[in-house]
C-alpha cells in the first residue's frame, strides 16, 4: 500500500469528522423531535398550575362564593386546577418515558465498530 500524503490524509481525516459530527447532529435532532409532544404537555402542565395561582383562581372562587362559603370555593377551585395541572404532569411523564436520550448514542455505536474493524484490520 503506497503512503498518501500528509495533506490528502488530513483532508480525509477532516471529512469523516465532518461527517460524524454531522450525523451526530441529525441524531441528537432527531431524538429531541420525538421528546416534543412530552415536553408540550409539560408546558400544559406549567400553565395550568400558573392558572391555579392567577387571576383566574380569584374569578372562580367569587363565582363559587355566590353558591359556597368562601373557604369552600376557594378549597374547590384548588383541587380542580390542582387536579388539572396533575393529570397533565402524569401525562407529560408517561409521554417523556421510553424515549431515548436526545444524545448520539447510535452514531458513536458506529463510530466505535469503523475503528475497531480498522484496528483489527492493520
Amino acid at each position: 500500500m503506497a503512503k498518501q500524503a500528509p495533506q490528502e490524509v488530513l483532508e480525509q481525516s477532516m471529512e469523516i469528522t465532518r461527517d460524524v459530527a454531522e450525523a451526530a447532529q441529525r441524531e441528537m435532532w432527531d431524538k429531541a423531535q420525538r421528546r416534543l409532544p412530552a415536553v408540550q404537555m409539560g408546558m400544559v402542565a406549567g400553565t395550568l398550575g400558573a392558572l391555579a395561582t392567577a387571576a383566574s383562581y380569584r374569578l372562580s372562587v367569587l363565582l363559587l362564593e355566590k353558591k359556597l362559603r368562601p373557604e369552600l370555593a376557594a378549597a374547590v377551585a384548588a383541587a380542580a386546577y390542582g387536579g388539572g395541572a396533575g393529570a397533565a404532569a402524569m401525562v407529560a411523564a408517561r409521554r417523556w418515558r421510553g424515549h431515548p436520550v436526545p444524545l448520539p448514542t447510535e452514531t458513536a455505536r458506529k463510530v466505535a465498530e469503523i475503528l475497531a474493524d480498522a484496528a483489527g484490520g492493520d
